[in-house]
């Protein structure tokens, strides 16, 4: 009688291996298919539409983007600031913050700031983040974040030019670009200015 048992036990405990072992392995299959990434392919545009937006962060006043007014050729980075009833560089408010360029165009434009106050404010911008991610390769906006900190001054229009350029091979028929505005201090603007400022190298090409 011990005999045949023993007998069934060595029979059965391989078969029971083998199905322990097979029902893992289709198990770990399908764990591992769902972890697959998928695949975005962005298709190229004739168009692409392109949103500009802000957010700000203790900062008081609003940005705009506006066309070059056409009265003055200016260069690229121009930064400074105008009185009310000065003649301006900007003209005409472009329509909604948004843009369309056709893939390996460019397109310069004018940011603007109004300070109606009777003191100065100081911000600087962090790094822009582009939307939707797969979009954001082909494109580069020479804009605000190179490690500097801006003033507005009191009863004056700041203003600063800018440029956004596509490849000839950009994917995609629209890409949101979001700045984060950051209002500071006198001290801070002057602090970075002497110390971090100096030291890191211009993004300014």
């Amino acid at each position: 009688m011990e005999k045949r048992i023993f007998r069934y036990i060595i029979v059965i405990c391989p078969i029971l291996f083998f199905l322990t072992f097979s029902c893992g392995g289709e198990g770990e299959k399908k764990e591992h298919s769902h972890l697959e990434p998928a695949i975005s392919n962005p298709k190229k545009a004739s168009k692409v539409s392109i949103q500009i937006q802000w957010e700000t962060t203790t900062l008081p006043l609003q940005m705009e983007i506006r066309e070059p007014s056409g009265a003055q050729t200016l260069a690229l980075w121009t930064t400074g600031s105008v009185k009310e009833g000065k003649q301006a560089p900007f003209g005409d408010l472009i329509s909604d913050s948004n843009l369309v360029l056709k893939p390996g165009s460019k397109k310069q434009f004018l940011l603007v700031m109004k300070n109606p106050t009777d003191t100065p404010v100081y911000f600087f911008a962090a790094p822009h983040s582009a939307l939707p991610v797969e979009h954001s390769f082909g494109f580069k906006f020479k804009c605000l974040c190179v490690n500097h900190a801006f003033t507005v001054p009191p009863k004056e229009t700041w203003f600063r030019v800018v440029e956004i350029r596509l490849a000839p091979d950009f994917l995609g028929d629209q890409l949101t670009l979001k700045h984060n505005l950051i209002g500071i201090s006198r001290e801070r603007m002057l602090q970075f200015q002497k110390s971090a400022g100096s030291s890191l190298p211009s993004e300014m090409d």
